[in-house]
């Protein structure tokens, strides 16, 4: 017997239990060093790629044999890790992970196995204490790895460059992971009770026991209700519920574990203190008017809600108090119309436009209650003369979310569906503000480490899918503004391009999270002789294949006819708003000509308008051959279209080759899914 509670010592050979939970660390600390080390190899090929894209017009194009080799291992890599399999089962889709998640969380529970284990037989009896104290050692030494996976002012999102948003899936696997640890735990212990019929005893009497139960019937609680369908439910009460079980759960493992393992209680709780410390200042800062000039009141935003369609809300904040960069989201909480509720939501405005600017799906909870106060505070729709409300104070949280810079890509592809707008739309912007050299700098950069103005990309593609015509008001001004600055831009003799695609569509699976893409058609890259979809030669059967498909879909929805696949943007197909159609069925009869050549535009003559669904592949391939390095695709939108993306960006990589000899450059993909993170 030791000193820590009456517990075994470990037979000879066998590591001590403290020895194992440094193993363990040794590994994590290992795996986010090497992420660290990476965020600084993309931060210096950034400032060089920028540097050198004044005198290179492939600046994206590595040159050196480092960056090759840097360029060829990131395509092997994401080749494989971006790729998730499509299931479909009774006309249900599922979308599994990629498979770099996959592979990163199997590496973590052999990590764990293998701490568990090491130098343990589990078939001998006499070994099964001693696996139950190594897995207690092993799961509680995994705390402060959840908790700093939690943090919005994220410590391990800081070095290797990720926000907390997409660190979450990891935090959620983490405690999945410790569940796991949690059950070898228990089940090595009451396996040996059971031996002498003696689980009941120990339950009744032994207070030890009792709160090891407690921690871990929590524990279970906590997995269970964070499963996303659960969890979406009701995000407001998953919140509260989550914060007062974590806190239940801390208070039964503090008196479980012995006091000197209690060490990684304090020190999760220390990080969580921290995280909540500095967001309780810079939530301080952004929401007290008399910390800023010219403020008035006591607190220093108000918002004005303005009711866009049926289900869409525009929430705008005028000269706000903080900066923010393109992609980046907000917390938003108005707490006379949501009470106790605060809401991310992407900003899809830029600091030059001074406002904050959202567009919300109403859905239930806060953004229902958001859109029936907008409802209420204007007098009519915007399509007629509206009364804008006066404003309500809204309390803001951030800015938060990490992006690489898309400026020192080639070209960029944006893909989004309905509101995945708002973070494809000031990603867009912001390049073209470069162009312009007119994009605002933020005085947070250290003196020395400023990235050099310019922007290494010369093409980028925009595609929006959106359910109805009317949606595409809500970008109308800026997407006029955009293809208006380009064209001053390139009558100056600058070499860069703009080529905006809207997709008009009743199908929910491009533009909400109800659906999937149906039979994957976007993602096709082949046509039935294996060739790629990209000749010339074959405008005239992919022509025919457009029409095909809109009689297919015109003759197997009641309600919609917009869900074809146009693989050829060139081709004549006639106009399809079937939204408007049964809203304006009077107004819209008149409209029959390509939607292209519509007289009645909402925007400008040059953005191409179109009836049904984008053939993603495609789009990427084109982009990607003309691409003289590097390029990135952005997407943003529901679970169907951002796997969507995805695969076809892993079947383009392969398909040309990239990096390995042909001299095809790199595809980095950036996904943003719907949903809470």
């Amino acid at each position: 017997m030791d000193s820590m509670g009456g517990m075994m010592t470990m037979a000879p050979g066998v590591p001590s239990l403290f020895y194992m939970q440094q193993i363990f660390w040794a590994f994590v600390g290992t795996a986010i060093g090497v992420a660290s080390i990476a965020n600084v190899l993309n931060r210096i090929l950034y400032h060089q790629r920028i540097s050198s894209s004044k005198n290179r017009s492939d600046a994206a194009k590595p040159r050196s044999f480092f960056f090759q080799a840097h360029a060829t291992t990131s395509a092997i890599i994401r080749e494989f890790s971006y790729y998730s399999k499509p299931l479909s089962f009774r006309n249900r889709h599922f979308y599994l992970p990629p498979v770099g998640p996959v592979i990163m969380m199997i590496g973590y529970v052999v990590l764990i196995v293998v701490c568990v284990f090491y130098r343990l037989n589990p078939k001998d009896f006499l070994q099964w204490e001693d696996i139950g104290y190594r897995s207690g050692f092993i799961a509680v030494c995994q705390m402060p790895l959840i908790v700093l996976l939690a943090g919005k002012r994220n410590i391990i999102g800081f070095f290797t460059g990720v926000g907390y948003e997409r660190l979450a899936w990891l935090h959620r696997w983490v405690a999945r992971a410790l569940l796991f640890t949690v059950f070898i735990h228990m089940g090595f212990w009451f396996s040996e009770w059971a031996k002498y019929d003696y689980i009941g005893v120990k339950v009744k009497t032994d207070a030890l026991t009792q709160r090891g139960i407690a921690a871990g019937s929590v524990l279970l609680w906590l997995v269970l209700s964070s499963v996303a369908p659960i969890r979406k439910l009701s995000y407001e009460f998953f919140i509260v519920q989550h914060i007062i079980s974590w806190l239940g759960f801390f208070t039964a493992l503090y008196f479980h574990v012995p006091e000197e393992n209690r060490i990684w209680i304090w020190l999760p709780l220390g990080f969580w203190a921290f995280d909540r410390f500095v967001r309780a200042v810079y939530l301080i800062y952004a929401n007290l008017s008399v910390l800023h000039k010219n403020g008035t009141g006591f607190l220093s935003c108000k918002a004005t809600f303005e009711p866009l369609d049926e289900s869409h809300t525009r929430i705008t904040i005028t000269n706000p108090p903080i900066t923010w960069t393109a992609g980046q989201h907000l917390f938003l909480a108005c707490h006379p119309l949501a009470p106790l509720s605060s809401h991310p939501f992407t900003i899809a405005s830029l600091p030059e436009d001074g406002k904050i600017e959202f567009v919300v799906r109403a859905k239930n909870g806060a953004t229902k209650r958001f859109f029936k106060y907008a409802e209420k505070a204007y007098l009519s729709l915007p399509t007629t003369t509206g009364k804008r409300n006066t404003g309500r104070s809204v309390l803001i949280d951030g800015p938060y979310a990490t992006i690489r810079p898309l400026r020192q890509f080639d070209s960029l592809v944006f893909i989004a569906g309905s509101t995945g707008a708002t973070f494809t739309m000031p990603l867009m912007r912001d390049i073209v503000q470069e162009w312009k050299g007119s994009r605002s700098t933020t005085s947070s950069r250290l003196p020395g480490l400023s990235t050099p103005a310019g922007a290494v990309t010369r093409h980028i593609r925009f595609v929006w899918v959106v359910k109805r015509k009317a949606a595409v008001k809500w970008f109308a001004s800026q997407l006029d503004q955009v293809v208006q600055d380009v064209e001053a831009l390139r009558s100056e003799g600058h070499d860069i391009a703009v080529d905006i695609s809207i997709y008009i569509t009743c199908d929910d699976a491009l533009t909400s999270g109800q659906s999937s893409i149906i039979d994957g058609a976007p993602c096709g890259t082949k046509t039935q002789n294996g060739s790629s979809d990209r000749s010339s030669d074959e405008k005239k059967a992919l022509t025919e294949n457009v029409e095909t498909l809109s009689r297919v879909s015109s003759s197997s929805t009641k309600d919609c006819c917009c869900t074809r696949l146009i693989t050829d943007e060139n081709a004549i197909t006639p106009p399809c708003d079937c939204a408007s159609r049964r809203q304006h069925q009077q107004k819209e009869s008149a409209s029959t000509t390509n939607s292209v050549r519509e007289p009645n535009r909402v925007v400008d003559a040059r953005i191409n308008l179109l009836s049904g669904r984008p053939h993603v592949s495609n789009i990427i391939r084109k982009t990607a051959e003309a691409a003289l390095g590097e390029m990135a695709v952005v997407v943003c939108g529901p679970a169907g279209l951002v796997q969507c993306a995805r695969n076809a960006v892993v079947a383009i990589s392969d398909d040309r080759a990239v990096h390995k000899g042909t001299g095809a450059q790199g595809i980095y993909v950036h996904a943003e899914a719907f949903g809470y993170a």
